[in-house]
């Protein structure tokens, strides 16, 4: 025998009836672990026992195979005691460069029972695509689409993702897996496997029911255990309907969305899920969408492509793909939850003139050509077309005819009127003279011809000026905002109309032709000026049913990749919202009033924010939810989007766009039961505008706006010396948004403007802002929300700063700096009554070993730390204010919301350091 296959493989098995031990049996040393979830290591025994039947799962090193031709050591193998400590066994096998010959990896394994198993592989991301099967049982692919269940990060650009690889029925003894890589060139890297009777819940290198137990002082850890989804008093599932659709088809009536059936508004509490957790198997699809209804969730939107975006299959339908939405769809509608459908962004798209786009080579992202160019549309529509009209397997209808789909999106972030209309730099030349030919077109309707508009226009050319060939050049939009003149007014209207007929045509494509019976929204961008181009972008919007937007919070960020990820070395100031503070990066400006939460209901249709986040790096987190149920709630807003998912449970660590965190996510129990049980009033209006449509192509704007809050990523697209600042005619208090309403309708009549008096609700010496329901309370100079409404009452913000904090019901005080302690009736009567009210408590979250150093108020990160999320402990009490507060039971629920031992009373509850949720009942 070889000596080098001569290896001891360490299998690790726990099992479901046995405690700790461990057998030896020829070359293979296996552990037997506790159910028990303690996280205590396993002990090696000398002597050889007979395994426990019905294991759970089966776990192995991947460095230890019993047969190999990976090299011992390459560029990926752990440089240092740090990196180390990420992989299970403190290594893992990999391989770089190129190679002559497959690479290969043989394991035996010792399967105790005879089932049906999962199979997990945790690798260097979707790096190494490889093909796996047990003895001589058929190949399974692993593809670099695999989807990845968590992310560890050993350096920049290198880290260990758990990841499915299928399922395996394998008997009872001994079995052979062999794992080839499907490539003969570049990175590969595998860290441990994992062979499961049940889905996997995905914790870094920890074994099912381990912990990490690590948090510096005055921190709690944040590790759940697996939610067995028993029933629990805060389970918001029963929230949703049996199976998503079973009211009907999501219709428009008025500002609202309702059932089909029954006429009833619903509003959505909803997330954002890109194509890897669609890639997700089954099993995690499962578990996700049971996870996502029991805190709330009513609606997910499903943002990714279902074709080849590039390449030399661009544009085709990946059907394997679409098999998985299909599987996807179907797994949210039985947990009650809806989907909505935005499946093409310019970003993903990279057309070729291989692919019969001249000018394109692959690289570019085609903005603004889906508006015009009929052949690109004709792609589009085939998408649509695949999407909508194929038969679900899953629930035997295809998604055109399915209820659970609730809402189709257009386009993802373009519009004529942002930064990135700029024919003669994004638009490749054959590509700009078809639209100046389109432009020259329209010119000609309306002069008679080119030329005679050009004279109209003062008789000076620019680029693009052809008249001889029924050309019209386009101006710079900083031009048509700053200039106003009349070729700056027609580019406008040329601009606006050539959006509006595309989303008037898509619309009718997919409710006619397609027959989709759910509700559309053109798009949801941003312009370069929010008050001269931001109406006429949603006069051509509101050709659809209702409109939507984006909105991102955060400090200033500064890195390399400070767009999408955290890095060390990034410098960063902290921000906060409830302060108003500026997010300039010199700091020190005077208060910013504009939030992603600032709505505005445009022409009396729904409305909704189908991306926002409060960004990390920043301490000040722990608002985001609460502000975004109460005002949400207020404005009348239909759906908050928070983005995006990460994976199918919580995650270990915080990323740039965390959601499934303590901080966010845990705290949607309140505030999704807030939101979507309307326990804060909706506001009337206090502004309406009326916008004449004349006024708005002669370029005279509006007198008020919505907010500018891109995501760093879009915030690069903005030229260099340019602004997406309002500017100039702001003539409406920024702060009506933290009031009531805000409206805009568009009319052929005369403009109006009504506004209420808002010095009765806008306290300039204090820097208070009371809505005009008298619910909401913003103290900007503390910094500090307070609900106080029947049903809900609370405080978020500088909790230590602004003292106990007294509400109709309760009296909040808490010595800790900054966080939210919520309390919602959840039994339909008001708190002052309620037999069942749900306290929740949240402070601030940090990765474990997260370091930075200050300067000027500025941090520069040291140290990304690693898992688990840790939370700052809680301090505080909370005391209801009835005269049966002392008959009141006070039950700590645990994380994943299950009863533990009674507290005491309502009288004075002492919050505890590490729980989130309290159970006050009668």
């Amino acid at each position: 025998m070889n000596i080098s296959k001569m290896v001891v493989l360490c299998i690790t098995i726990c099992n479901l009836q046995g405690g700790v031990k461990t057998a030896t049996i020829g070359f293979l040393s296996f552990f037997l672990l506790s159910p028990s979830c303690t996280g205590a290591k396993p002990q090696r025994m000398d002597t050889a026992q007979k395994i426990q039947p019905s294991p759970a799962y089966i776990w192995w090193e991947a460095e230890k195979p019993a047969a190999t031709n990976f090299p011992k050591k390459s560029s990926f193998s752990p440089a240092n005691p740090q990196e180390a400590d990420v992989l299970s066994g403190g290594d893992w096998i990999s391989a770089d460069g190129d190679r002559t010959e497959t690479l290969f990896l043989e394991y035996t394994v010792d399967v105790p029972a005879t089932d049906t198993y999962h199979f997990y592989a945790r690798k260097f991301w979707k790096h190494g695509p490889y093909r796996w099967r047990f003895d001589d049982g058929p190949w399974h692919t692993v593809g670099r689409d695999v989807a990845l269940l968590d992310n560890a990060s050993l350096r920049l650009h290198v880290g260990a993702n758990w990841t499915p690889a299928g399922t395996v029925k394998l008997t009872e003894g001994k079995h052979t897996l062999r794992i080839e890589l499907l490539e003969k060139t570049g990175a590969a890297a595998f860290d441990a496997f994992l062979l499961s009777r049940q889905p996997f819940t995905a914790r870094g290198k920890l074994k099912p029911g381990e912990k990490y137990n690590r948090a510096p002082a005055g921190w709690f850890p944040f590790e759940p255990d697996p939610d067995p989804f028993a029933p629990s008093p805060i389970d918001l599932r029963s929230l949703n309907e049996p199976v998503a659709g079973q009211n009907g088809y999501i219709r428009v009536k008025g500002e609202s969305f309702v059932h089909g059936k029954t006429g009833k508004p619903v509003r959505f509490w909803a997330v954002n899920a890109g194509s890897d957790l669609v890639r997700l198997d089954n099993a995690s699809v499962d578990h996700l969408a049971r996870f996502l209804a029991k805190k709330g969730v009513n609606l997910i939107r499903y943002h990714g492509t279902v074709y080849e975006g590039s390449g030399p299959n661009f544009g085709q339908v990946d059907r394997a793909f679409l098999d998985q939405l299909f599987y996807f769809v179907a797994a949210m509608k039985k947990q009650g939850i809806y989907t909505a459908l935005s499946i093409y962004f310019p970003l993903w798209v990279r057309p070729s003139e291989a692919n019969g786009f001249l000018g394109y080579n692959g690289e570019r992202p085609p903005f603004d050509l889906l508006y015009f160019d009929p052949k690109f549309q004709a792609l589009y529509r085939n998408w649509w077309r695949a999407l909508l009209t194929t038969k679900n397997p899953y629930t035997g209808v295809p998604l055109n005819a399915d209820p659970a789909v609730a809402i189709a999106e257009m386009v993802n972030e373009e519009s004529h009127f942002f930064w990135t209309f700029t024919p003669y730099q994004n638009l490749p030349e054959p590509q700009t003279i078809q639209f100046e030919k389109r432009f020259g077109e329209w010119l000609a309707k309306r002069h008679g011809s080119v030329e005679n508009a050009l004279e109209k226009w003062g008789g000076n050319r620019i680029k693009g000026d052809v008249p001889g060939e029924g050309r019209a050049g386009f101006m710079p939009l900083y031009e048509i905002f700053n200039k106003k003149d009349l070729r700056a007014q027609e580019t406008a209207t040329f601009l606006m109309e050539d959006m509006r007929r595309f989303y008037g045509e898509t619309y009718d494509y997919l409710t006619k032709d397609l027959k989709f019976k759910g509700s559309v929204y053109g798009s949801n961008w941003i312009t370069a000026n929010a008050q001269v181009l931001g109406p006429l972008d949603k006069y051509a919007n509101n050709v659809a049913d209702f409109f939507d937007r984006h909105g991102y919070y955060g400090g200033p960020h500064e890195g390399e990749r400070a767009g999408y990820s955290l890095s060390a070395g990034d410098r960063y100031r902290d921000r906060s919202a409830l302060r108003f503070e500026s997010g300039a990066k010199e700091g020190g400006q005077g208060p910013d009033f504009s939030l992603p939460l600032n709505d505005i209901v445009y022409h009396r249709k729904p409305s909704t924010l189908s991306e926002v986040n409060w960004t990390p790096p920043n301490r000040y987190l722990a608002d985001f939810p609460l502000l975004t149920a109460a005002y949400s709630a207020l404005q009348g807003s239909d759906a908050p989007y928070f983005f995006a998912l990460a994976g199918p449970g919580w995650q270990e660590t915080e990323s740039k766009f965390s959601i499934q965190t303590p901080v966010i996510m845990g705290q949607f129990p309140a505030t999704a039961y807030l939101y979507r049980m309307g326990l804060v009033k909706e506001a009337p209006a206090v502004v309406e505008v009326d916008l004449n449509l004349g006024d708005l192509k002669a370029l005279k704007g509006t007198p008020v706006s919505g907010p500018l809050n891109l995501d760093e990523l879009r915030a690069a697209d903005i030229p260099a010396g340019r602004t997406a600042e309002m500017k100039g005619l702001n003539k409406i208090d920024p702060r009506a948004f933290y009031v009531g309403k805000v409206a805009m309708n568009f009319t052929e009549g005369p403009g109006g403007l009504r506004v209420a008096d808002l010095s009765q609700y806008i306290n300039e010496d204090q820097k208070r802002i009371r809505s005009a329901t008298g619910q909401l309370l913003w103290n900007y100079d503390t910094g500090l929300m307070t609900v106080n409404a029947p049903g809900a009452q609370g405080a978020t913000g500088f909790l230590k700063a602004a003292g106990p904090v007294k509400t109709a019901d309760a009296t909040i005080s808490s010595p800790r700096e900054y966080g939210a302690i919520t309390l919602v009736s959840m039994d339909g009567k008001p708190i002052s009554t309620s037999g069942k009210i749900l306290l929740q408590v949240m402070s601030e979250e940090k990765n474990y070993g997260w370091e930075t150093a200050e300067v000027d108020g500025w941090k520069t990160i040291r140290d990304l730390g690693a898992a688990p999320l840790v939370i700052r402990a809680f301090e505080g009490t909370v005391s209801l204010n009835r005269r049966d507060a002392a008959k009141l039971k006070v039950t700590p629920l645990d994380f994943n919301g299950y009863r533990q031992k009674p507290l005491g009373s309502a009288k004075a509850i002492r919050l505890q350091p590490r729980t989130l949720y309290y159970l006050i009942e009668k």
